[in-house]
């Protein structure tokens, strides 16, 4: 059955036992929204190469990239292999689109692909490759990535994008506090531009006031894009949760539709 592509939220790496928070409790009930795909292909933004990559065919290693946090965090092992079939159904349709992409043994699940995925599918066992975001690319690179994953869908693949419509490290905060305008500001107007499948506005978002920011850096905003490109030529997006963490980061979630014409 078809699956319509989803871009995710991981916050900080505790929101994997903040149980909390929103968007905690929101990613828990999620499974129930949709059938359970066959396989997930996840893009997360810590995951930055020279070359288009995506995981060798193997069992996926759970990756603690991140230091400073509970000893709890870094002991959760995230069950979760690549199986050669879905790693060469994911180089067919990205070669087959015009992109070039190597396999990658070293890499396996970071925290921007398990921990939403702990929470979504806790139990594990669904078949997973994840892609990685080459330090070169941009927005259109980004989106055209996500149109050369877009077939997948059609074979009950779900395509996620992990990540954060704000993301400034400078600007975090205590949890509960007052969610800074320019954070809201800049996610309820990409989130607008999303509901009405402004493509062009997305591509160009750079040229709003907060972009700078709401992300001093864009490799969190990208995997949004991916999500975006994979829900066909013309999509839009349906959010589903809003919430903030650490004072400016934004959690919201959008699922994507092929707009009918």
């Amino acid at each position: 059955m078809k699956q319509s592509p989803l871009f995710l939220p991981h916050g900080a790496p505790d929101l994997a036992v903040s149980e909390h928070l929103a968007s905690y409790q929101f990613l828990q009930n999620l499974p129930g929204s949709e059938t359970s795909p066959q396989a997930i292909v996840v893009v997360s933004p810590h995951w930055q190469t020279e070359r288009l990559a995506l995981n060798a065919a193997g069992p996926l290693k759970t990756i603690h990239d991140f230091r400073g946090f509970t000893r709890e965090l870094h002991e959760i092992e995230y069950p979760a292999e690549a199986p050669a079939w879905l790693v060469h159904k994911v180089q067919d349709a990205v070669t087959r689109y015009g992109l070039a992409i190597i396999e990658d043994d070293t890499w396996g699940l970071d925290h921007g692909a398990w921990v939403p995925l702990s929470l979504v599918y806790p139990e594990g066992g669904i078949p997973i490759v994840q892609v990685s975001l080459p330090h070169s690319y941009g927005r259109e690179d980004s989106y055209h990535l996500g149109r050369a994953l877009s077939s997948l869908s059609n074979e009950g693949i779900l395509i996620i994008g992990s990540g954060a419509l704000t993301h400034n490290f400078s600007e975090l905060g205590i949890e509960g506090e007052q969610v800074p305008n320019w954070a809201l500001e800049f996610d309820h107007w990409i989130s607008d531009q999303l509901s009405k499948g402004e493509l062009c506005a997305l591509l160009s978002s750079g040229n709003h006031r907060q972009y700078n920011k709401a992300l001093p850096t864009d490799e969190h905003f990208l995997p949004l894009l991916v999500a975006l490109g994979a829900a066909g030529s013309k999509a839009y997006g349906e959010k589903l949760h809003e919430s903030f963490s650490y004072r400016s980061i934004s959690m919201s979630a959008f699922r994507f539709h092929h707009l009918e014409t």
